[in-house]
């Protein structure tokens, strides 16, 4: 018998990779137009209602607008 009894092992939670990305959303990063890897959301100007975004992977930069997104949808 041992002095400390053994811990139940933990239940493993499985994440499917390939479930579809959500639809982009005003304020949250983008996928990069150009490598499609995630993108890195820089500044939002609330008077133009447009998201300033790079790349960490390709350096690519790009801007989108809140209509833009709307009439992605």
């Amino acid at each position: 018998m041992a002095l400390f009894g053994r811990k139940a092992p933990k239940e493993t939670t499985i994440i499917d990779l390939r479930e579809r990305r959500p639809e982009p959303k005003f304020g949250y990063p983008t996928p990069c137009p150009e490598c499609g890897a995630n993108g890195y959301l820089d500044s939002i100007d609330i008077g133009e209602q447009t998201m300033y975004q790079h790349c960490p992977t390709c350096y690519a930069k790009w801007s989108t607008s809140e209509q833009e997104l709307a009439g992605s949808s």
